[in-house]
């Protein structure tokens, strides 16, 4: 039988291995390692051992606790990118970008063309998923990016498109005839929590029951790009707001305040402008019907509501 000392001192003494043990379990390097590389909150992310063995640790968000290592000679732990999601994005707009591959975590992205600006993500082992915002005058083309980690670097590519301005903007122009035919007009079968499907002749989407976000348009953008979403184009807020006051979607507060949208309007200057961003204005719907317009100056902020389309 143990006297109570002795128990108290095995417990502490217990208490302090089982942390070791466990962080030991999950491969974290001895101090011999030859280098290691911390990510912006101080949290080990690569270590490369005397004989040139790399490991990669994967940490929890927000808690410095390894979830997974990867080891292998630099050559195996270059980063690569296999997949790019999605290929094209319109000027003008704030999309998720989905990159897939091997060896992302502590991942930088730079990009060649100016006029992208990313949200705050995290990096995972296979995947970066990505906030963006692209200006509108951001010139149509292939656009390359840099994916750099402390072990290397790996190119790749995807393709901007002209912005598309007006409430059919999401067919591009002369593709009319193709879209239709390839877009699906019914509700789609299944939508995210809080979110209720619209059938549509321009393609089926899901919009959010409720406002989900308030801010400037750079908020409402990345709110919606955080979660997988998108702000809603104005023909669709329109289509979902006019059922909404047939009684045939359960919309709630679709009419009353101006909303964002995703949509963008050309302003009427009497002269022309080098800098196209300052002729376009955001497309504000909903303070008293379903149709009236107020077209909002993009590079102002403006503490307006919104919700997200998918």
């Amino acid at each position: 039988m143990c006297r109570p000392g002795v128990s108290n001192g095995l417990k502490v003494f217990l208490a302090v291995l089982a942390p070791a043990l466990m962080l030991g379990a999950v491969g974290i390097p001895s101090l011999a390692a030859k280098e290691m590389f911390n990510d912006e909150a101080g949290r080990l992310i690569y270590s490369i051992d005397d004989d040139g063995t790399v490991s990669m640790f994967e940490s929890s968000p927000g808690i410095d606790f390894t979830l997974s290592v990867t080891r292998g000679t630099r050559a195996a732990m270059q980063p690569k990118v296999t997949e790019v999601s999605p290929g094209t994005i319109s000027a003008g707009t704030s999309p998720l970008l989905k990159i897939k591959g091997k060896n992302l975590v502590g991942a930088t992205v730079k990009w060649s063309s100016p006029g992208i600006e990313m949200g705050p993500h995290a990096t995972k082992p296979t995947i970066l998923e990505i906030p963006l915002r692209v200006a509108p005058n951001v010139q149509p083309g292939e656009v390359t990016f840099q994916v750099t980690t402390p072990i290397g670097s790996a190119k790749a590519s995807l393709t901007i498109t002209e912005m598309q301005i007006g409430l059919n903007s999401h067919i591009p122009a002369g593709r009319e005839s193709d879209k239709r035919q390839t877009i699906p007009i019914t509700a789609p079968s299944s939508c995210p929590a809080g979110m209720i499907g619209v059938a549509a002749e321009s393609g089926g989407f899901c919009i959010e029951i409720e406002r989900s976000l308030s801010g400037d348009i750079r908020k409402a953008e990345k709110a919606c790009a955080m979660t997988g979403k998108r702000l809603c184009q104005a023909h669709e807020w329109q289509h979902a707001c006019e059922q909404a006051r047939s009684g045939g979607l359960a919309l709630k507060s679709i009419i009353g305040d101006w909303e964002w949208t995703g949509s963008y309007a050309k302003r009427d200057v009497g002269a022309p402008n080098t800098d196209m961003s300052e002729d376009l204005t955001s497309v504000l719907l909903g303070k008293s019907d379903c149709q009236t317009q107020y077209p909002y100056p993009s590079w102002r902020s403006g503490p307006f509501p919104g919700r997200c389309c998918k």
